[in-house]
This record gives C-alpha cells, sequence and structure tokens, in this order.
C-alpha cells in the first residue's frame, strides 16, 4: 500500500535503518512502516564524525564514496539507499536514476534480416549460430543493393561457398579454452574518461553522469557490498570504448581491449532491458549501444564518439536493434516527438515557434530536437543498411529542425559539427523518400523508374557540390573533424552507388561505370585515411558500415568485367583492404568471418588477374 504522504525525508525513518532494508523516505509514515502498522520515525541526519581506528578500511571507503556520490545526486539524480527490497542484508545499492515507471517492456520482434536467397542458402552450412547471424547481419545484408549481379556472377559465388568452407573449418577444428577473465587497468580507465570529457564543449549534447562519479566506478565495482545499476556500468563502459576508438595516440591490445569492454555491456544487456526506464541516463545507454558510426558522434560528446557504437563494432545487429527500439521509446516518454506539438494544433500541422520563450528553455528544446533528428536518421540508416522496417513511422511526431548551434552561438570549434548535421540530415530525407519510394513499388516502366532515380541522384550530387565535402576534408586540421567529412563523403558515395546500380536501362552483366568509379574513390580515400597512424584503429564498423557495398562493388567489377579500367591499382587497395581486417580483428577472434570474407574475395580477384594473364599468353603463343 503507498502512503499518502508527498514530501521526502532526506534520510531513512528509524525502523528501515535498523533493519537495513529499503525505506522509500515517505512522510508521515513510509510505505514499509505503513504496511505494517509500526511507528515510523525519522530522526535529525547525524553530523559526520571522525572515523575510529576500529572501523574497518572498506566501511571507510564506502562512507567516502557515499559522500561523494551524495554530491552528485543532485545533478544526475542519483539515489543510494541501503539494503535490497526484500532481503535484509548488508548491502548496498546504487542507481543512477530512481523512477516508478520501471517495466519490462515488449520489444519488437526483431525482422529477419534481408540478404539474397542464395547467399543464405551458403550460409545456412554454417553450424555456429552466432557467426551466421553475423555475416547475413553486417556483411551480406550490403548485398540486397547490388544482389542481381553478384548473383549472376560464378567467381563471386564460389569465392563466397571458399570462405563459408575455411569459417566452417576454423569453428570445428578450433580448440575451445576457458574464458579469460579480462578487466580494464584503472589508470586507463581514468585517462579514457578524462579524453572524453576534454572534447564536452558543445551544447547540443549533455552527458547525463557526473565525470566524477564515472571516475569513482572503478572502484566501487570492487567493492563487494556495492552493486552498481546496470545503466551506469553500460554508461560508463561504453565511453571506455569511445575513448579507445577515437583517441589518436596507439594503445597496446586496442582490439583485446575492445572485446572487453563488448563482453561487459552484453552481459549488462538482458538485465538492462528488462529494468529500462524512462530517464535521460537509459536513453543515453540505449543511444551508446544502437548508435551507427555516422550518427554516434554527437551523442558521446559531440565529437569524439564518431565511429561507432559498441554493438556494430562487434557486428551484434540485434542488441543494436533493440537498443534502438528503446532509445525511440524512451526519447517520446521524455517529450523528444512532441517538442513543437501545441495542444491546439491539428494532427497533420506542425506548431509554429512561441513569440517568445526564455532562453535557457529554448537550448533545452534544441537539444531535444537535434537528439530527435539523429534518432530519426538512425532508423533510416536501420532500414537503409540492415533491412529493418521503421521505428519512427511518418506522422508520429512534430520536431521543428533544430538551430544547428542549439545556443544560438555560431562558434568555429563546431562548425564541422553543424556541416555534418545538415549535410547529413539532407541525405537522410532523400535516404527515406528512397526507401519510402521502393516500399510503394518501384515504377515498371524504365524510362520513368530512372528520371526518378536520377532525380535522386541530383539530391545526393548537390549535397556534394553545396558543402564540398572533399575540399573541406582537406581543410580539417583534426582527427575528428577529419571523420565529419569523411562520413559525409562515404555516406553520399554509398548512397550514389546504390543509385546508380538501381537504374534499370542499366541492368546488364556489366555494373554502371559511375557506380564503380565512385566504388574506386571511396575505398582509394578509405585506404588514404586508415594507412595514417592517427586513424589506423578508427574500428571495424568503418568497413562494415561505410565500405562493404564499394568493397563488393569494385571486386565484382574486377571479377566479371574483362575491360575493367585501373586493374593494378584497383587490385592494390583491395589487398590493403584485406591486410587492414586482417590487422584489426588479429586480436578479435570472434569476428574472424568478417575477415575470410574479404580476404576470399580479394584472393578472387588476383586469382582472376593471373587467369587473365594465362590467357594472355595462350593467345601469344
Amino acid at each position: 500500500m503507498m502512503s499518502t504522504g508527498h514530501a521526502l525525508a532526506t534520510i531513512s525513518c528509524g525502523r528501515c535503518q535498523s533493519k537495513k532494508i529499503r525505506c522509500n523516505r515517505v512522510t508521515p509514515r513510509c510505505d514499509r512502516c505503513e504496511a505494517t502498522g509500526a511507528e515510523c520515525t525519522y530522526l535529525p541526519r547525524k553530523p559526520r564524525t571522525k572515523k575510529q581506528g576500529t572501523k574497518s578500511l572498506e566501511k571507510g571507503v564506502l562512507l567516502e564514496v557515499l559522500e561523494r556520490l551524495k554530491r552528485l545526486e543532485e545533478h544526475c539524480g542519483l539515489d543510494t539507499f541501503a539494503g535490497n527490497q526484500d532481503n535484509e542484508v548488508d548491502s548496498m545499492s546504487i542507481s543512477s536514476v530512481e523512477s516508478e515507471n520501471t517495466r519490462n517492456t515488449t520489444l519488437p520482434e526483431t525482422p529477419t534480416t534481408i540478404v539474397p536467397p542464395g547467399i543464405r542458402d551458403i550460409i545456412s552450412r554454417i553450424k555456429d549460430e552466432g557467426s551466421r547471424s553475423m555475416l547475413l547481419s553486417s556483411v551480406f545484408c550490403h548485398l540486397q543493393q547490388i544482389e542481381s549481379c553478384f548473383l549472376e556472377n560464378e567467381q563471386c559465388l564460389c569465392a563466397i561457398t571458399s570462405a563459408i568452407s575455411e569459417i566452417q573449418f576454423m569453428q570445428d577444428t578450433q580448440l575451445t579454452e576457458p574464458p579469460e577473465e579480462l578487466s580494464i587497468p584503472k589508470d586507463l580507465a581514468q585517462q579514457l574518461i578524462d579524453y572524453y570529457y576534454s572534447f564536452c564543449h558543445f551544447e547540443g549534447f549533455k552527458i547525463p553522469l557526473e565525470k566524477s562519479f564515472l571516475s569513482s566506478i572503478p572502484d566501487l565495482l570492487e567493492i563487494p557490498h556495492v552493486q552498481l545499476d546496470c545503466t551506469s556500468q553500460i554508461i560508463y563502459y561504453t565511453i571506455l570504448l569511445q575513448g579507445i576508438v577515437t583517441k589518436p595516440e596507439a594503445l597496446p591490445r586496442r582490439g583485446t581491449l575492445i572485446h572487453i569492454l563488448y563482453q561487459k555491456c552484453v552481459s549488462l544487456s538482458e538485465d538492462w532491458l528488462k529494468n529500462v526506464k524512462d530517464t535521460p541516463a537509459d536513453f543515453f545507454a540505449a543511444l551508446t549501444l544502437a548508435r551507427k558510426p555516422d550518427t554516434f558522434q554527437y551523442h558521446t560528446n559531440e565529437l569524439t564518439n564518431s565511429q561507432m557504437s559498441l554493438s556494430l563494432e562487434c557486428c551484434d545487429i540485434d542488441l543494436s536493434w533493440k537498443a534502438l527500439a528503446q532509445a525511440c521509446r524512451i526519447s517520446k516518454a521524455l517529450g523528444f516527438f512532441s517538442v513543437d506539438e501545441t495542444p491546439s494544433e491539428g494532427d497533420n500541422q506542425l506548431s509554429t515557434e512561441p513569440e517568445s520563450l526564455p532562453y535557457q528553455a529554448e537550448v533545452e528544446r534544441n537539444r531535444k530536437r537535434f537528439e530527435f533528428w539523429h534518432i530519426l536518421r538512425t532508423d533510416c540508416l536501420f532500414r537503409m543498411c540492415f533491412g529493418k522496417p521503421t521505428l519512427i513511422p511518418a506522422g508520429s511526431w512534430k520536431v521543428n529542425f533544430p538551430d544547428p548551434t542549439i545556443n544560438g552561438v555560431d562558434h568555429e570549434s563546431s562548425r564541422f559539427i553543424q556541416i555534418h548535421f545538415i549535410a547529413s540530415m539532407r541525405l537522410a530525407l532523400i535516404v527515406m523518400k528512397y526507401l519510402d519510394w521502393v516500399d510503394r513499388g518501384k515504377d515498371p516502366d524504365p524510362v520513368s523508374h530512372d528520371a526518378t532515380i536520377d532525380g535522386f541522384i541530383d539530391e545526393v550530387q548537390l549535397i556534394l557540390s553545396d558543402w564540398d565535402a572533399e575540399g573541406l576534408l582537406q581543410m580539417a586540421t583534426n582527427h575528428v573533424d577529419i571523420w565529419f567529412c569523411v562520413d559525409v563523403l562515404f555516406s553520399t558515395y554509398k548512397m550514389l552507388i546504390v543509385l546508380y546500380q538501381s537504374k534499370k536501362c542499366n541492368q546488364s552483366h556489366i555494373l554502371p561505370s559511375q557506380a564503380v568509379e565512385i566504388s574506386r574513390k571511396s575505398v582509394k580515400i578509405f585506404q588514404s585515411l586508415l594507412a595514417s597512424s592517427a586513424h589506423a584503429y578508427w574500428g571495424v564498423s568503418l568497413i562494415l558500415f561505410h565500405q562493404f557495398i564499394p568493397f563488393f562493388i569494385l571486386c565484382l567489377d574486377i571479377i566479371g568485367n574483362p575491360d575493367h579500367a585501373n586493374l593494378e591499382e584497383d587490385l592494390v587497395s583491395i589487398g590493403w583492404m584485406s591486410d587492414y581486417a586482417e590487422m584489426v580483428i588479429k586480436e578479435r577472434v570472434g569476428l574472424k568471418p568478417v575477415m575470410i570474407i574479404i580476404k576470399s574475395m580479394a584472393t578472387a580477384c588476383q586469382q582472376t588477374k593471373m587467369d587473365r594473364l594465362g590467357r594472355a599468353v595462350d593467345a601469344g603463343a
């Protein structure tokens, strides 16, 4: 039975304190005393006295931590309490946020990834369910855009079949070793947190936890009587991940560290999904698990997290999909879907801005708009890249486009952020229009069909010309701004490849020359960037999300087009990408199937060259 009181006492009642059980601190009587009919008395907080020498060191540490957490309570909603709800044990639980809206949310059913049937049949030979799911959802889902040409090429299918056989053999023969006890050194964790927060100066993003609290987590995790909630731990581990991936200086065993952080979050994700709340902290946790490489940067300190989400970097699309569903649900509950809605409006109208609004309130609304548009773009990217249905249907939101500066103050340090935001959102709207057009059923008339495609191509080309992304790339002076430019380039290149490949009048065994040329340019830029030591560890996700379509297109043209131009140059790029994949996956055995696929395609390209040379020699003889 709930107490009818409203005011919250600052401390637990005397009875709950003596029993070391959780007290909801409602006056005049807490829930537990109300339920049992017991007297409920709140005593004044005792001043902190000097610790006696007889007290244990552990208790002293706990008191120090509690004092630190108390100072953070007002900022990030921390609520500490003694004991578990039902077990009267001497323990303490720490939660990032306490809320009565905790619920076991029913998640949308994860749809089957769309891949060509022939590829699905080949991959079905892999016995390991995890590897099979990884390849279907993270690698071959991209072939839905180019499947007609790919499936008509026997050499490509032979290369894939050979790779699948190698993967199966590897899994059948590898020895199973006992799991290693993995952890991140405290000093390294602090370095990564410091690096992460060093970029926190953009108004478009607020980190839901204090830096001091995150810095205390390594100590908290070592105290047996402290139970840290899943949300805070996920945020902590993903922030460490962003520091690892974006930090320019090389870290020893970087791949192993990423694997450690991934395993930590996977172990927490099930409980988190069961107990997720409608809070900013849980919203942040959902975003860190769901974000894609080119939409993640704003949510992990507007600059540094430009590469990846944890689940994508570890090829766990199902976890990423579930996290995105939670991000959409939480953001809607927090009002992100209705920032510009007014009660007097009709359902199909967007609101107009109020004539006057306090500055801070408008900044907060701009933050929400900023967040929503990135969620909308992420939803669009899941549709495009992984064949998922939309989580944000048309008509379910009323949100104006934000001021890219968020606070109305234009600053040089955020110039690339603003450019990237506007350009990437323009591209997202084009992608949405294209996907909606595809869902309605493409025009059966080839001429009309290609006219529509040409319109989409013109719009994408305008983004490149309006923002001169290639020129901006030459002007960028740090690796984060370089990422913003690269993302615009790679995203537009990939969309142009898909559009040129979709033109019916170009359907033949020979790929459209424009698609091949753009693929060549994309792979070469990728090679030039990743060859730099500063960018060498931008992550597996950069290949999976941005480069698989250009990679497949370039390989397919080398193998299937006897008149392929720039053969030697392209073979160098393809071979380099294969070697790069082998390098970054070396410390991460679970991702080896991805590397085997890339290497198999590169080998097929080299074999094509040898076959042509052999035929040329035979013809000359």
